[in-house]
């Protein structure tokens, strides 16, 4: 039977749902409990206080949580405990069902995974969806609430419950078959930091439990693909289609620029060696534009040379970014803002800096039903921007192209 989920702030709530899949959640507190005191960041920030307080927080969720507990439930508690230490790199996730994206797309395996169980079971709001579609399609790009697109073949609404701080996200339509109109699609809860919200969601094909921490939501972008109905043009993210990575273009007789998508060590040591060629024989313009944005991080192996060859040229530099910019790529923000006269422009990074995954080690829960990835990376002199990210001087406005704002932006400041 399909029962109305009442969710209030996520940080202390206990989700009441339907069937499904039920874990000895203390047994999978005590595997998270003893998983995070191997991690990087906790060994550097879990000290003294910290240390109290961590204990104190298991002990409490110790008394908490029960051995035959919901899933959900358990995943929550789970994350409130991880969510002691500062790392967005370290998580908790639940494990994937063992089905392909194209399978979601035959009718086949959908009509036979709409008989099972998970699917007849899965949390479902009790809702005039019409009445709630047309309410949140009058809210405005900057609200989030809102109708939002999940790609071309879903829509979520997404709207506030019982409380101010705490909002769902419900599926209106869809054209994959294992997602349903009113299904919950995801549960967020506001943080202390304006437009921030600890996020847990259902993955969009496996339905799998993810956890976003504070997580930004901004221009009508709730995640990456997950952008407002009526949000025609998206000019905070790069348009892949015109833009060719780690190539050095002129954009005006004093403007050049790059963009770089990754800094990932698979296929990129010919690019930057490529690129590194090309600053030091063809980067003659005073300024340069370099586009980090949607940068999901990689290795200072690739990146580094790049920084160096920047700063030997002696031009000024326009770093732009956006929250897809993460890792690897806002440490090179950082750096990048080292060398003097750069201007950072753009949006607020991801705040995902300070650590890594060496080894991407993965550890299965005793349950089955979660894995940890913990981190064996440390950069704690950028602990400060763990978890807000580095903000830009200049911020740039959702409504036009940004690499076109930079340019009259360096026109202005040429005058």
């Amino acid at each position: 039977m399909k029962k109305l989920i009442t969710v209030i702030a996520l940080i202390t709530i206990s989700f009441t749902l339907s069937t499904q899949s039920n874990c000895d959640c203390k047994a999978e507190l005590d595997f998270v409990y003893e998983k995070m005191q191997t991690m990087s960041s906790f060994k550097s920030q879990i000290k003294g206080d910290l240390a109290q307080t961590f204990e104190a927080k298991y002990q409490e969720l110790s008394e908490k949580v029960t051995n035959d507990m919901d899933k959900l439930d358990c995943y929550v508690q789970l994350n409130n405990l991880m969510g002691l230490v500062k790392d967005k790199h370290a998580g908790v996730y639940g494990v994937r069902s063992e089905y392909s994206y194209d399978d979601t797309l035959d009718s086949a395996f959908t009509e036979a995974y709409q008989k099972t169980d998970e699917f007849r079971d899965f949390p479902t709001v009790d809702l005039d969806l019409e009445a709630l579609r047309e309410e949140l399609s009058v809210k405005p790009i900057n609200d989030v609430e809102g109708v939002y697109n999940i790609g071309s073949l879903v829509k979520v609404g997404v709207y506030r419950v019982d409380q101010s701080d705490s909002l769902m996200a419900v599926i209106l339509e869809s054209k994959l078959g294992i997602w349903a109109p009113g299904q919950i699609y995801l549960y967020m809860s506001a943080t202390d930091q304006p437009n921030r919200f600890d996020i847990t969601a259902h993955g969009q094909v496996h339905k799998n439990l993810l956890f976003y921490k504070s997580h930004l939501v901004e221009y009508g972008i709730l995640l990456s693909n997950v952008v407002k109905d009526g949000l025609t043009e998206n000019h905070v993210f790069v348009d892949a289609e015109e833009h060719e990575t780690y190539k050095l273009k002129t954009l005006a007789e004093d403007v050049q620029y790059v963009w770089m998508n990754s800094f990932s060590r698979i296929g990129n040591a010919d690019n930057r060696d490529a690129l590194v060629a090309q600053i030091q024989s063809e980067l003659t313009a005073d300024n340069l534009i370099v586009d980090l944005r949607n940068n999901g991080g990689g290795a200072s192996k690739i990146s580094l040379p790049i920084v160096k060859a920047i700063k030997k040229s002696g031009v000024k530099v326009y770093v732009l970014t956006n929250y897809n910019s993460g890792s690897n790529a806002e440490q090179t923000t950082i750096r990048l803002k080292n060398i003097k006269n750069t201007v950072h422009l753009g949006q607020t990074t991801h705040g995902a800096v300070s650590y890594g995954h060496n080894y991407g080690t993965t550890y299965e829960s005793p349950s089955g039903l979660f894995y940890i990835a913990p981190t064996d990376m440390k950069f704690n002199h950028y602990l400060k921007y763990e978890e807000v990210g580095v903000s830009p001087d200049v911020k740039l406005s959702p409504d036009s192209d940004w690499v076109e704002q930079t340019i009259e932006i360096i026109k202005a400041q040429n005058q």
